[in-house]
């Protein structure tokens, strides 16, 4: 049995729900925030209410009304492919950067949400897209995919989902000078490149990242899906918890498992720190099963699952 890692709760979504192919998830004060790879929306809730009823969940329109895109799950070709979200400390306010794969040029988008007005601006545009395609540091000369971000308020890091040709580079920049106007290529300072598990002969790739600031940590999730490019599905064999120092040093692999040990073939594409405990760290992940139902999941990492005793 499985004691470092302990879900607390799960709540499960038909496919047919508002809350369809989550992708990614953050918090900002009271409110926790998902997005979905094929939503043009992002989804809030206070986390006092009821994560189970979908109808509780308000959606934020990312998208200005003059596109037309409907406020529903759009289609694999049209779908901006949201895979990640993260809390940035943009001017010195708490802002959410959302930002898009960039496997196909409609999916070359990143924006920045401000949930003190409710504005809504570009952060990444194409030609940034093509920048980070041309870094072999962080692709490894694969196609650009990009899984995972995260900032300490500090630094910026961009990952690529490496599982294709098992590079899984990530990017490092210096948020402030992107705040002053830089590009990325002014900004960028340094990269890494990560060392990730395999479950049952077959890769792992990043799916998502949140830095612990308090642990100087970053716990990211990696998710095993046979595919052989960065737009097909596969078969999910399951999915990891990792911990890395900001260094890009592995430090804790974790297999999601239920209370009986056995591996859940989830697909857990977003992570976020919720509050501390005691006994350790609580965080909320979110699963994307390709057509098949969306889930929450509440789970705790225990002291020593996060490698402090």
């Amino acid at each position: 049995m499985n004691t470092t890692i302990k879900i607390l709760e799960r709540f499960v979504f038909a496919q047919d729900s508002v809350i369809s192919a989550l992708s990614g998830v953050a918090c900002v004060g009271d409110d926790v925030y998902f997005v979905g790879d094929n939503l043009p929306y992002l989804l809030r809730i206070n986390r006092t209410q009821n994560m189970a009823d979908a109808t509780v969940f308000e959606k934020i329109p990312l998208f200005d009304p003059s596109e037309q895109i409907p406020l529903s799950a759009l289609s694999k070709e049209q779908k901006p492919d949201f895979e990640a979200l993260t809390s940035i400390s943009w001017n010195g306010q708490s802002q959410l950067l959302v930002v898009g794969s960039g496997s196909t040029e409609n999916r070359k988008r990143a924006l920045l949400y401000n949930p003190a007005n409710d504005q809504v601006r570009t952060f990444l545009d194409a030609v940034d897209y093509d920048f980070l395609q041309h870094q072999v540091e962080l692709t490894g000369g694969a196609d650009l995919n990009i899984e995972a971000i995260c900032s300490d308020h500090r630094y910026f890091y961009i990952f690529q989902r490496g599982n294709i040709n098992l590079h899984h580079g990530v990017l490092v920049f210096d948020l402030i000078k992107i705040q002053a106007g830089k590009s990325l290529e002014n900004a960028l300072i340094h990269s890494l490149k990560l060392s990730l598990a395999e479950l049952d002969g077959s890769a792992s790739g990043i799916s998502d990242a949140c830095f612990l600031a308090d642990k100087n940590l970053i716990v990211a999730t990696a998710a095993v899906e046979q595919t052989l490019n960065t737009y097909d599905d596969g078969a999910v064999l399951g999915s990891f918890i990792l911990v890395f120092s900001p260094d890009g040093k592995a430090l804790v692999t974790h297999l999601i498992q239920d209370a009986k040990g056995q591996t859940l073939p989830i697909k857990v594409e977003g992570i976020t720190w919720l509050e501390s405990r005691s006994d350790g760290e609580v965080f909320l992940l979110v699963t994307d099963s390709d057509g098949g139902d969306s889930e929450i999941l509440k789970v705790l990492l225990s002291n020593a699952a996060l490698g402090k005793s």
